[in-house]
């Protein structure tokens, strides 16, 4: 009888330590205004940001025109206590908002942490309903691209920053804010294997996976989950784990990656099927006709624009009406320095090309 207690003790104790814990959802107690550039109107009465009482931040009406936007509404002091030694899994916004007049939209919707506005943007562009409802960002096994632990979850400093914008021509914009409350998931699971870091960056035509892993020990194996929208996930690919004690890197590569940004994380699983999550790592992907050069009408110098999202080494070739090649630039930024505009002059055609020598952008000039 007493083994028996003993091991229904370990049972409980095993199921508690792989569970899955939340705190939330909870509303903010502090309620600020920061500044954007180019915003065209800032956030008034507040505290009706929350709770949800039908007290309401509001904006007024965007004037600017279809695009024009607020300042940012942030909320925090939301008071988490997640215990420590908690490992963070995941972070779930909602936000309940409304415009009667169905004029306006996301703009901007991004964590923060210790007062800092992060970089992850998870606004889609969604339009405020008529009515008061609550809209989802984020959710378990989503970090917002970010490192957590209980200390920085339980800081003052941590909330949400909130921005909208107009997104019809004529009408009045009539948007408001309710309630920002937050869910924070976590777990007190201890996979067997210790995770260094995790990476997903272009490599060439493919998207290149890649973890560092040490002190493996009955893991199972490992899946590469990707997502267009950061919120759901499937898997792309499983690898065995190789159980090794000193570090080891393993590589995926994602050979079919869809245009525009897309969003990777890893699956961690053990023997006993436990299950853990990476952080998120999100690549922006350009592929095709599809580089190209602005402004299009190029004043002598100045510099000149290149929409290289992956910061790839690519060269520009630059090519008079009788098909000659009169300057030449390479670059693996955004930028193409002046000094080649004096070589140029008129109507110029050019030619993007990547180190594979893929043509991966042609198109037209006008150099004064």
């Amino acid at each position: 009888m007493k083994n028996f207690v003993l091991s229904c003790i370990c049972i409980v104790t095993s199921n508690l330590l792989i569970a899955q814990s939340t705190q939330g959802p909870l509303s903010a107690t502090t309620i600020d205004v920061v500044p954007i550039t180019g915003s065209n109107q800032s956030w008034s009465s507040l505290a009706g940001a929350s709770p949800s009482d039908d007290s309401y931040a509001i904006f007024g009406n965007l004037t600017g025109g279809i695009g024009s936007f607020t300042d940012y509404l942030v909320s925090s002091d939301f008071g988490f206590s997640i215990p420590g030694g908690a490992t963070i899994t995941g972070i779930l916004v909602e936000i309940e908002t409304s415009d009667p007049t169905g004029n306006t939209s996301d703009y901007s919707i991004r964590i923060v942490k210790a007062k800092n506005i992060g970089s992850r943007e998870k606004a889609s562009g969604i339009s405020y309903s008529t009515s008061d409802a609550y809209q989802s960002y984020g959710g378990p096994g989503d970090l917002w691209d970010d490192a957590w632990t209980p200390a920085d979850i339980n800081d003052g400093g941590f909330g949400v920053a909130v921005s909208a914008q107009r997104n019809s021509v004529s009408g009045t914009t009539d948007g408001q804010i309710d309630d920002i409350r937050i869910t924070v998931y976590y777990e007190f699971m201890t996979l067997p294997v210790k995770l260094v870091n995790f990476s997903a960056n272009k490599n060439k035509s493919a998207i290149e996976v890649k973890w560092t892993v040490t002190e493996e020990s009955n893991m199972s194996h490992y899946d590469v989950e990707r997502s267009s929208d950061g919120r759901n996930f499937s898997a792309i690919k499983s690898i065995t784990s190789q159980n090794s004690k000193n570090q080891f890197t393993y590589s995926s590569n994602d050979n079919t990656p869809a245009t525009g940004i897309t969003y990777y994380r890893l699956k961690m699983v053990d023997k006993d099927n436990s299950v853990k999550y990476s952080r998120i790592a999100s690549v922006q992907y350009s592929s095709g006709n599809q580089v190209s050069l602005y402004p299009t009408f190029w004043k002598k110098g100045t510099n000149l624009n290149i929409n290289n999202p992956n910061n790839e080494q690519l060269t520009i070739y630059f090519v008079n009406s009788m098909g000659q090649t009169t300057a030449t630039k390479v670059s693996a930024s955004s930028i193409i320095s002046s000094d080649i505009s004096e070589k140029l002059s008129g109507i110029v055609n050019y030619k993007i090309v990547n180190t594979e020598g893929a043509v991966l952008g042609t198109g037209k000039l006008m150099v004064k």
